[in-house]
């Protein structure tokens, strides 16, 4: 997010940490407050679910693992490319909706704010047993629904007493609710008896849920540089001290991450050996989600060499009900969306999607709710058939040039390449679309040494229908790929042909 206009994004955050929260437009000289009751026209509307092309489930219990020097989680002994959701709501009844949802698409796990239905905890440090079982509930949802869930232990803005929206007056460890903390900033001091309590309740949890089996990963705070007078050097000291804490508790040790907002310079957070793989939450000012995607993923695989997650995601950061109306909700935004799902596979991340208000956040807004959810819900079935089964041992993004009539980008190895390609005129905020692309030409360098190769282009509306097949030959590192005609997009699976 741009602190510079973390006002509109977080409005939406009115309700996340307590569930009698209203929603106001803070302004960095406001402070939210979320005692007052909800207006009944936030309650969710119920809609009928989209009929998918193919429904794409995970079998509860599949294994998921990520093994040390691997760039993508492992689905029962395989790497694989998965996609992801936010869902959210003040209520578990809202949760199970946005499980059922994304049961009918092809995300495998949710990421999940626990503080979404309260802080969790007491003013000296004690778990609310009301709450986990909440989401002990949540979780089972999930599971019956073959979703993973990888649950946030902490948000910036529970712990912010500056500009921006706050629910630093709700959390119970605050002097004012009988708790030990003077200052937000003390969650980040060594020791402090602030950061000692949170510890312990987080290992409480830990201990607790290590059991459940749909648990994909553990992240111990999202958008850390986001809280006030936080320095880089104390961030990392709470991050290591909370991920020895887990590695400990968790006898299935489970990855650990933990997430910044787009901005700033904090080059060595993620160098970190507590964190297993870097989250990233791209908002691109421009809107061009699907290029920035695979620019920011692929930096940061040269900059970090560990696996990168795709923690959040947006068109825009503003809440959706924003005057003027945002990117988010434009006549085809949809398009924009469907760019930044496919674009995630050829970036090189580990996983797509995890969009932010169509996930799951926009249920808080009365004029979108579900039906606006409804519309995303299954927008990552076509790009997750075309890549289900496949091995992404050893995949990594490959350079590659085009024709200016087409943008781009493939990952893969000497055996297998993936690739996908979209009209380059097209881009927000009209995303407009020309009739026919053709004779378009695009070149990549290629690892090994296979001269020929066959590749199957496929149609990005259901992701299994092949659209033709080429063979090509390599010359020297490249292989040059003439398209076939296209609109809008196109996808490739390049094999060795023996």
């Amino acid at each position: 997010m741009n602190p510079k206009t973390n006002y509109h994004f977080i409005t939406i955050l009115a309700i996340v940490a307590n569930l009698s929260g209203v929603f106001s437009g803070c302004t960095p000289s406001q402070t939210a407050t979320p005692d007052s009751p909800l207006p009944a026209t936030v309650a969710p509307t119920l809609v009928n679910h989209p009929t998918a092309t193919s429904i794409s489930t995970l079998i509860p219990t599949s294994i998921i693992t990520l093994k040390k020097g691997d760039f993508y989680f492992n689905i029962d002994g395989q790497q694989s490319f998965i996609y992801s959701r936010n869902v959210a709501g003040y209520e578990t009844s809202q949760y199970y909706q946005l499980l059922d949802l994304t049961g009918i698409g092809g995300s495998k796990f949710v990421r999940i704010q626990l503080d979404s239905l309260g802080m969790g905890y007491s003013n000296t440090g004690e778990v609310d047993e009301s709450w986990a079982k909440k989401w002990e509930d949540v979780f089972e949802k999930a599971a019956s629904n073959g979703i993973y869930v990888m649950p946030v232990f902490g948000v910036w803005y529970d712990w912010n007493n500056g500009n921006g929206y706050s629910t630093w007056k709700s959390n119970p460890l605050n002097e004012i609710n009988g708790g030990p903390t003077k200052t937000p900033v003390e969650l980040f001091i060594s020791d402090s008896p602030t950061q000692k309590l949170w510890l312990r309740w987080m290992e409480t949890l830990i201990e607790r849920w290590q059991g459940q089996k749909n648990i994909i990963a553990w992240e111990i705070f999202s958008e850390v540089n986001m809280a006030p007078g936080t320095t880089e050097p104390e961030a990392i000291d709470f991050v290591n001290s909370a991920a020895f804490i887990i590695h400990n508790a968790d006898s299935f040790h489970r990855p650990v991450t933990a997430s910044l907002a787009d901005f700033g310079d904090w080059s060595s957070f993620y160098r970190s050996d507590s964190i297993d793989f870097i989250n990233i939450h791209p908002y691109p000012l421009s809107g061009k989600l699907d290029t920035t995607i695979v620019t920011e993923v692929r930096s940061m695989l040269a900059k970090y060499r560990k696996p990168v997650l795709i923690g959040e995601s947006g068109l825009s950061f503003e809440t959706p009900d924003s005057n003027p109306p945002t990117l988010t909700t434009a006549d085809r935004a949809d398009i924009g969306i469907k760019h930044a799902i496919w674009a995630a596979m050829v970036s090189g991340a580990m996983n797509g999607r995890a969009l932010w208000w169509e996930d799951g956040v926009a249920i808080y807004f009365p004029a979108l709710n579900l039906p606006f959810i409804q519309k995303y819900a299954n927008a990552d079935l076509p790009a997750s058939n075309f890549v289900r089964g496949v091995d992404f041992t050893d995949f990594q993004p490959l350079t590659s040039s085009s024709n200016p009539g087409v943008w781009g980008a493939a990952v893969g190895n000497e055996k297998m390449v993936l690739g996908w390609y979209r009209d380059a005129t097209s881009e927000p905020p009209d995303w407009k679309l020309q009739p026919i692309l053709s004779k378009q030409m695009v070149t990549l360098t290629v690892p090994g040494l296979a001269p020929n190769w066959k590749i199957d282009f496929y149609n990005t509306k259901t992701g299994i229908d092949i659209i033709s097949s080429v063979i090509v030959t390599r010359e020297g590192m490249k292989v040059t790929i003439t398209l076939p005609d296209f609109t809008d997009d196109l996808a490739f699976k390049m094999y060795i042909q023996k």
